[in-house]
């Protein structure tokens, strides 16, 4: 062989080799468009929404977990994770002591980014996710899945999400009355779930109305607003957002509710209703039961 020749070939492997890794670089684009590259799945995730924690531990990944936010009770595997302060006002100091190569946050605003854009000014990576229908979900955990090195599990359990998502929509399909529900996010300064909360998506696929036709994620309501909108459905959710709720038939007014005269008002697990994440057919599946006890 010509010496020319082996130098060429020597050189075509060396390129091949080089854009093969290049092209092995992990990446995907978060909700906000941004391109998020990894060269290799993380190994330290400090989490700052628990719909994502409950994703990465789904997908195997809950060792790599460094930290996670105040509230975090499940899965149990995180309960001794390092607390970072709240969701929209994580501790910077105490992230960057945990020398993560990943953060993970979710459901935030525009106006809700400035830590996101504190930690990526300190080089630190950032993928954003606000998912608020099922379909967004199942995004959600496919992209996690690929920075986590999980792509094959992620969608395979994607698959079987689907699968179970549309026994759920067959069992809905000829529901003809679709009864008026209103979401309690928080009392007693009342925060109701918009459209552009996952809950919207629940009580839609669920044979249900919401309310509240509002294109936000948390909507400020009075009670005379309730009153004028009059729910069939009342849906209390309990957890961190909404510790102690009084029932609202022991509220000024609220007995005029309809929900309230035929005892339809229901209290749902915060942490399951409110969490666009891997339990969201569970939580599906318990919405529909709320709204048409009917279907079997």
């Amino acid at each position: 062989m010509l010496p020319q020749t082996k130098q060429f070939l020597g050189v075509s492997l060396f390129l091949f080799l080089f854009f093969s890794v290049a092209r092995a670089e992990i990446a995907i684009v978060d909700d906000r468009g941004k391109e998020i590259s990894l060269k290799q799945p993380p190994k330290r995730i400090v989490s700052l929404y628990g719909a994502l924690t409950e994703t990465v531990a789904f997908l195997g990944k809950c060792e790599a977990i460094v930290g996670v936010t105040a509230h975090e009770n499940y899965p149990p595997c995180v309960l001794k994770k390092t607390k970072v302060g709240t969701h929209l006002r994580p501790n910077l100091e105490i992230i960057l002591s945990l020398k993560p190569d990943l953060i993970l946050q979710g459901s935030v605003s525009r106006g809700g980014l400035g830590a996101v854009r504190q930690l990526e000014e300190r080089g630190l990576k950032v993928a954003v996710f606000n998912p608020y229908t099922i379909e967004m979900v199942f995004s959600t955990i496919e992209r996690v899945g690929i920075l986590l090195g999980k792509e094959k599990q992620a969608k395979a359990f994607v698959r079987e999400l689907k699968e179970q998502l549309h026994f759920l929509e067959n069992k809905t399909s000829q529901i003809s009355q679709r009864p008026r529900v209103f979401y309690e996010v928080s009392y007693p300064a009342i925060l109701a779930a918009g459209e552009k909360h996952i809950v919207n998506d629940l009580i839609e696929k669920a044979g249900g109305i919401n309310v509240v036709g509002v294109s936000k994620k948390l909507v400020r309501v009075s009670p005379e607003t309730i009153i004028i909108w009059a729910p069939q459905v009342y849906i209390i959710q309990k957890g961190p957002m909404n510790k102690n709720p009084p029932p609202p038939e022991k509220r000024p007014y609220f007995q005029v509710l309809p929900a309230v005269r035929n005892k339809r008002v229901y209290y749902v697990d915060e942490f399951l209703f409110a969490r666009p994440g891997p339990r969201i057919i569970d939580a599906l599946a318990q919405m529909i039961r709320l709204l048409h006890p009917e279907i079997p």
